[in-house]
Order: C-alpha cells, then structure tokens, then sequence
C-alpha cells in the first residue's frame, strides 16, 4: 500500500464522489479510464458500504468509473454519467416513454452537484418543455395544485383564542 493511501485512510477521508466506496479521489476527468495499478493498490472497499467490494471487483477487471455505475453496481438506480446534456437526454427518454412521472435525484457527492443540475440540466429540460418556467402562484399550495382550505378547524381557532 503506498503512503498516499495509508495517509488517506489515517485521516479517515475515504475520498471524494463515486470513489470514496473504494477509498480513492476520483474525478470526472477519469471517467472513462480504468483504475491505474497504483490507483488499484490503494483501493480499499469501504467497511460501511456493502456495494463497494463488487465495486472494486469490477473495477480490478478493467472496467471504467462510469461502466460501474451505469451497470448498477454502486446504485441500485440507473445512473447517468456524462454532460449536462447526457442527463437530460435520459430524462427525457424515461419520461417521454411513460416509464416514470418525476425524478428523485441523488446528487453525487461534489459540494458542486446541486448547483450544477439547477444550473446545467435544469434549463435544458425547460428548453424542450418537460420542467416549469415558473409556478403557479406564491405559495406552497399553488404549487402543490391544492385546493383551498374551507376556513380553518375550531380546535385550531379555539386554542389560539384561550
């Protein structure tokens, strides 16, 4: 094990986004690389992620960051690695062929990830009409498409009243 290994796993930081199941900084630039022998003889699987020893299994047969994930082997859910645009074609594809109504996103773990959907994704599905331009009115209701509340309950009223 090299001594960047040992330092990392010392300070008990194992790494940043999909790497950190195998304890190893991976970024974007790498995605469609496999694992250096370095890189390999650093990886360790996380003790508190069960997907991250086949993760590291696949890894060692050469596979890429993103044949991992796009095959579920670290998330149980499809996961699209690429641009702005990659995401968004998916998407689209799934909506467009009735397989789901709405998205739950799982952001990576970038302190970037959010911010890089609303500002990336977001305005590409607005562009082809499958994400709102604004909302219905200024509150929660309005958005929820709830119906008004006819008056309020007298429990509520008579407690506030005493």
């Amino acid at each position: 094990m090299s001594a960047r290994g040992c330092q990392r796993r010392a300070a008990g930081r194992p790494g940043r986004g999909s790497g950190g199941g195998i304890g190893l900084p991976l970024g974007y630039g790498q995605i469609d690389e496999p694992l250096t022998a370095d890189q390999l003889a650093d990886a360790v699987p996380s003790p508190r992620d069960p997907r991250s020893t086949r993760a590291l299994e696949v890894a060692r047969e050469g596979w890429t960051l993103r044949d991992v994930l796009a095959h579920g082997v670290i998330d149980y859910h499809p996961v699209v690695a690429g641009t702005a645009t990659d995401v968004a074609d998916h998407m689209q594809q799934w909506f467009e062929a009735g397989a789901c109504d709405g998205f739950s996103l799982a952001i990576d773990g970038y302190h970037d990830g959010v911010d890089a959907f609303v500002d990336q994704v977001v305005p590409l599905l607005q562009e082809r009409g499958l994400f709102h331009l604004d909302y219905a009115g200024p509150t929660l209701r309005d958005h929820l498409l709830a119906r008004e509340q006819y008056g309020l309950d007298p429990r509520v009223t008579e407690a506030a009243t005493r």
